[in-house]
Protein backbone atom coordinates (compact mmCIF):
# COMPACT_ATOMS: atom_id res chain seq x y z
CA UNK A 1 0.00 0.00 0.00
CA UNK A 2 3.17 2.23 0.54
CA UNK A 3 3.33 3.25 -3.05
CA UNK A 4 -0.32 4.26 -3.41
CA UNK A 5 0.28 6.78 -0.14
CA UNK A 6 3.08 8.66 -1.66
CA UNK A 7 1.43 8.64 -4.82
CA UNK A 8 0.10 12.27 -4.24
CA UNK A 9 3.44 13.93 -2.37
CA UNK A 10 5.55 12.77 -5.72
CA UNK A 11 4.00 15.23 -8.26
CA UNK A 12 3.58 17.86 -5.91
CA UNK A 13 7.54 17.49 -5.13
CA UNK A 14 7.95 18.47 -8.78
CA UNK A 15 8.11 22.05 -7.94
CA UNK A 16 5.69 24.14 -9.83
CA UNK A 17 2.82 21.71 -9.06
CA UNK A 18 1.01 25.02 -7.08
CA UNK A 19 1.71 26.68 -9.97
CA UNK A 20 -0.09 24.08 -12.25
CA UNK A 21 -3.22 24.27 -9.85
CA UNK A 22 -3.36 28.11 -10.43
CA UNK A 23 -2.77 27.77 -14.38
CA UNK A 24 -5.77 25.10 -14.60
CA UNK A 25 -7.89 27.72 -13.02
CA UNK A 26 -6.90 30.34 -15.62
CA UNK A 27 -7.62 28.25 -18.64
CA UNK A 28 -10.72 27.66 -16.73
CA UNK A 29 -11.72 31.11 -16.61
CA UNK A 30 -10.63 31.95 -20.04
CA UNK A 31 -7.57 34.11 -18.83
CA UNK A 32 -4.62 32.03 -20.81
CA UNK A 33 -3.13 35.09 -23.04
CA UNK A 34 -0.54 33.46 -24.74
CA UNK A 35 3.57 32.11 -23.67
CA UNK A 36 5.13 34.34 -20.58
CA UNK A 37 8.69 33.44 -20.81
CA UNK A 38 9.02 34.34 -17.35
CA UNK A 39 5.67 34.04 -15.40
CA UNK A 40 4.77 31.31 -13.35
CA UNK A 41 7.77 29.73 -13.16
CA UNK A 42 8.48 26.60 -11.00
CA UNK A 43 11.68 24.86 -9.81
CA UNK A 44 13.82 22.26 -11.28
CA UNK A 45 15.05 19.46 -8.19
CA UNK A 46 17.52 17.73 -10.22
CA UNK A 47 20.32 16.68 -7.75
CA UNK A 48 18.50 18.73 -4.78
CA UNK A 49 17.82 17.61 -1.14
CA UNK A 50 14.77 15.87 -0.30
CA UNK A 51 14.38 15.62 3.52
CA UNK A 52 11.99 13.19 5.14
CA UNK A 53 10.88 14.00 8.41
CA UNK A 54 9.39 9.92 9.03
CA UNK A 55 11.17 7.63 7.30
CA UNK A 56 9.05 4.90 7.87
CA UNK A 57 7.85 2.92 4.71
CA UNK A 58 5.46 5.05 3.15
CA UNK A 59 8.59 7.62 3.48
CA UNK A 60 10.76 5.05 2.17
CA UNK A 61 9.08 4.52 -1.21
CA UNK A 62 8.86 8.69 -1.51
CA UNK A 63 12.56 8.67 -1.05
CA UNK A 64 13.01 5.99 -3.98
CA UNK A 65 11.00 7.94 -6.09
CA UNK A 66 12.68 11.14 -6.05
CA UNK A 67 16.00 9.45 -5.99
CA UNK A 68 15.37 7.59 -9.29
CA UNK A 69 13.38 10.63 -11.06
CA UNK A 70 15.24 13.65 -10.04
CA UNK A 71 18.80 12.24 -8.35
CA UNK A 72 17.94 14.09 -5.30
CA UNK A 73 20.49 13.68 -2.23
CA UNK A 74 18.15 12.14 0.73
CA UNK A 75 18.69 13.48 4.70
CA UNK A 76 15.82 12.21 6.93
CA UNK A 77 15.15 12.60 10.62
CA UNK A 78 13.82 9.82 12.66
CA UNK A 79 13.40 8.21 16.38
CA UNK A 80 16.44 6.23 15.05
CA UNK A 81 18.66 5.64 12.10
CA UNK A 82 16.94 3.60 9.22
CA UNK A 83 19.86 1.29 8.09
CA UNK A 84 17.61 -0.13 4.97
CA UNK A 85 17.44 3.94 3.57
CA UNK A 86 21.11 4.57 4.47
CA UNK A 87 22.63 1.30 2.56
CA UNK A 88 20.01 1.18 -0.36
CA UNK A 89 19.63 5.29 -0.79
CA UNK A 90 22.39 6.65 0.51
CA UNK A 91 20.75 8.77 2.98
CA UNK A 92 22.20 10.54 5.43
CA UNK A 93 20.13 10.60 9.03
CA UNK A 94 20.48 14.44 10.91
CA UNK A 95 19.08 15.98 13.47
CA UNK A 96 15.64 17.96 13.28
CA UNK A 97 17.58 21.52 12.94
CA UNK A 98 19.76 20.04 10.37
CA UNK A 99 16.94 18.57 8.05
CA UNK A 100 15.40 22.64 8.24
CA UNK A 101 18.27 24.04 7.40
CA UNK A 102 19.58 21.60 4.46
CA UNK A 103 16.15 20.53 2.84
CA UNK A 104 14.75 21.74 -0.57
CA UNK A 105 12.07 20.16 0.06
CA UNK A 106 10.73 18.80 3.11
CA UNK A 107 8.31 15.64 3.54
CA UNK A 108 6.49 14.53 6.14
CA UNK A 109 5.37 11.17 7.07
CA UNK A 110 5.51 10.65 10.83
CA UNK A 111 2.72 9.67 13.08
CA UNK A 112 1.24 12.17 15.44
CA UNK A 113 2.60 12.24 18.80
CA UNK A 114 2.71 14.44 21.65
CA UNK A 115 6.34 14.83 20.51
CA UNK A 116 5.52 16.06 17.07
CA UNK A 117 2.31 17.47 17.17
CA UNK A 118 2.63 21.05 15.81
CA UNK A 119 6.52 20.59 15.37
CA UNK A 120 6.62 22.73 12.03
CA UNK A 121 5.65 25.87 13.86
CA UNK A 122 7.11 29.72 12.98
CA UNK A 123 10.44 28.62 14.82
CA UNK A 124 10.67 25.56 12.55
CA UNK A 125 9.47 27.77 9.34
CA UNK A 126 12.00 30.57 9.67
CA UNK A 127 14.94 27.97 9.80
CA UNK A 128 13.99 26.79 6.33
CA UNK A 129 15.35 27.53 2.73
CA UNK A 130 13.65 30.44 1.12
CA UNK A 131 13.24 27.85 -1.71
CA UNK A 132 11.78 24.94 0.00
CA UNK A 133 8.38 23.20 -0.77
CA UNK A 134 7.12 21.92 2.29
CA UNK A 135 4.58 18.84 1.51
CA UNK A 136 2.46 17.46 4.43
CA UNK A 137 0.79 13.83 3.60
CA UNK A 138 1.16 12.49 6.88
CA UNK A 139 -1.23 14.37 9.81
CA UNK A 140 -2.48 18.46 9.88
CA UNK A 141 -1.71 18.34 13.24
CA UNK A 142 1.93 18.36 12.40
CA UNK A 143 1.65 21.84 10.93
CA UNK A 144 0.50 24.99 12.50
CA UNK A 145 -1.61 26.28 9.80
CA UNK A 146 -1.73 30.00 11.26
CA UNK A 147 2.26 29.95 10.83
CA UNK A 148 1.90 28.23 7.51
CA UNK A 149 0.36 30.83 5.98
CA UNK A 150 2.24 33.30 7.62
CA UNK A 151 5.49 31.40 6.23
CA UNK A 152 4.55 31.45 2.63
CA UNK A 153 2.97 34.89 2.98
CA UNK A 154 6.28 36.58 4.07
CA UNK A 155 8.46 34.25 1.64
CA UNK A 156 9.81 32.31 4.02
CA UNK A 157 9.32 28.63 1.91
CA UNK A 158 8.38 28.60 -1.24
CA UNK A 159 5.84 26.92 -1.50
CA UNK A 160 3.16 24.15 0.01
CA UNK A 161 1.66 21.05 -0.51
CA UNK A 162 -1.10 19.27 1.45
CA UNK A 163 -3.55 16.43 1.70
CA UNK A 164 -4.08 17.09 5.04
CA UNK A 165 -4.87 19.84 7.42
CA UNK A 166 -5.27 21.20 10.28
CA UNK A 167 -8.69 20.85 10.99
CA UNK A 168 -10.27 18.56 8.35
CA UNK A 169 -12.15 19.19 6.28
CA UNK A 170 -10.92 22.28 5.50
CA UNK A 171 -13.07 25.77 5.85
CA UNK A 172 -14.04 26.84 2.14
CA UNK A 173 -13.39 29.99 3.43
CA UNK A 174 -9.55 28.88 4.56
CA UNK A 175 -7.06 31.45 2.80
CA UNK A 176 -4.85 28.81 2.24
CA UNK A 177 -7.32 27.50 -0.58
CA UNK A 178 -6.43 30.47 -3.06
CA UNK A 179 -2.65 31.35 -2.45
CA UNK A 180 -0.80 30.76 -5.30
CA UNK A 181 2.20 28.64 -4.31
CA UNK A 182 0.07 26.20 -2.42
CA UNK A 183 -1.72 22.74 -3.17
CA UNK A 184 -4.01 20.94 -1.53
CA UNK A 185 -5.94 17.76 -1.71
CA UNK A 186 -8.86 16.59 0.77
CA UNK A 187 -6.98 13.44 2.16
CA UNK A 188 -7.26 11.19 -0.66
CA UNK A 189 -3.57 9.96 -0.40
CA UNK A 190 -4.66 6.59 -0.02
CA UNK A 191 -7.65 6.53 -2.61
CA UNK A 192 -7.04 3.99 -5.06
CA UNK A 193 -8.55 0.24 -5.39
CA UNK A 194 -5.91 -1.51 -4.78
CA UNK A 195 -5.20 0.95 -1.12
CA UNK A 196 -8.15 0.59 0.05
CA UNK A 197 -8.42 -3.13 -0.47
CA UNK A 198 -5.49 -3.72 1.25
CA UNK A 199 -6.42 -1.92 4.04
CA UNK A 200 -9.84 -3.99 3.86
CA UNK A 201 -7.87 -6.82 3.83
CA UNK A 202 -5.48 -6.38 6.49
CA UNK A 203 -7.89 -5.30 9.26
CA UNK A 204 -10.18 -8.04 8.69
CA UNK A 205 -6.90 -10.47 8.77
CA UNK A 206 -6.07 -8.97 12.44
CA UNK A 207 -9.83 -9.44 13.55
CA UNK A 208 -9.58 -13.02 12.54
CA UNK A 209 -6.34 -13.71 14.03
CA UNK A 210 -7.43 -11.97 17.08
CA UNK A 211 -10.71 -14.08 17.30
CA UNK A 212 -8.70 -17.49 17.26
CA UNK A 213 -6.31 -15.93 19.87
CA UNK A 214 -3.20 -16.08 17.07
CA UNK A 215 -0.66 -13.52 17.02
CA UNK A 216 -1.92 -10.48 14.71
CA UNK A 217 -0.25 -10.32 11.85
CA UNK A 218 -0.06 -6.41 11.28
CA UNK A 219 0.48 -4.68 14.97
CA UNK A 220 0.78 -1.07 14.80
CA UNK A 221 3.21 -0.61 18.18
CA UNK A 222 4.60 -3.88 18.87
CA UNK A 223 6.28 -2.48 21.91
CA UNK A 224 2.96 -2.43 23.21
CA UNK A 225 1.80 -5.49 21.77
CA UNK A 226 4.47 -7.94 23.24
CA UNK A 227 4.70 -6.48 26.46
Amino acid sequence: MEPGYCRYCFPVDAGCEPQSILQLQKILDGKWQGFEPVAHLGQELYGKTLGVFGLGNIGYEMAIKCKAAFGMNIIYHNRKPNAKAEQELDATYVSFEELLTQSDVLTLHANLSDTTKGIFNKQAFSKMKSNAIFINTGRGGLHNETDLKEALDAGTIWGAGLDVTNPEPMDKDNPLLTMPNVCILPHIGSATQEARNGMAVMAAKNVIAGLKNEPLPTIVNPDVYHQ
